[in-house]
């Protein structure tokens, strides 16, 4: 049993030995070249950049001596309080609405106009809504959800002055407008 266990041994040193040869560094000359090619080609398309430089941080004091402090209401509180007593701005609540006061403003498009005896009627279509139909609307008219009544119509736009809350517990005017809509 010995023998034939020396000369397993010996068969399994001499494969292990033939494997090692088989792997010899002339055998795999194509992976070599492989490598070589990408290497090189890595160190040929490896540029980096230069970081851009940096700008230092430059500090701004701020001085409030001749500016509005940022924490003043804008409005004058005795106007304030004036507008809150009821003297002055503030919507009617005995007016009937209008339909197109169900409407914020800006779902609200000027698609045209019309003009019939020296009267310029604008037309008036909300978006997201095919269930309101096309309206008609002259200058005296309120529309949008801010009191807005219309002031004058052009070809080009609908122009209005809304009440609106002043954030006192009082009201001021806001002019805004309605361009034409190009869809």
């Amino acid at each position: 049993m010995s023998i034939t266990r020396h000369f397993s041994r010996a068969l399994l040193v001499t494969a292990v030995s033939a494997a090692l040869v088989a792997c010899d560094s002339a055998t795999h000359q194509d992976l070599q070249d492989f490598v070589a090619t990408t290497k090189a080609r890595a160190l040929k398309t490896t540029s980096v950049e230069p970081l851009p430089d940096i700008k230092p941080y430059e500090t701004y004091l701020y001085k409030a001596d001749s500016k509005r402090d940022p924490f003043a209401p804008t409005l004058a509180i005795d106007e304030a309080i004036e507008t809150a007593d009821g003297d002055g701005i503030h919507p009617d609540p005995n007016r009937r609405k209008e339909a197109l006061e169900n409407y914020p403003l800006d779902s609200l498009r000027m698609v045209g106009t019309l003009q019939r005896d020296d009267q310029l009627w604008a037309i008036v279509n909300v978006i997201n809504n095919p269930d309101s139909g096309i309206h008609r609307v002259i200058t005296g008219n309120y529309m949008g959800q801010n009191h807005g009544q219309i002031v004058r119509i052009s070809d080009e736009q609908i122009e209005l002055v809304e009440i609106i809350p002043n954030g006192l517990g009082g009201w001021r005017e806001s002019e805004t407008s309605i361009a034409l809509s190009e869809e």
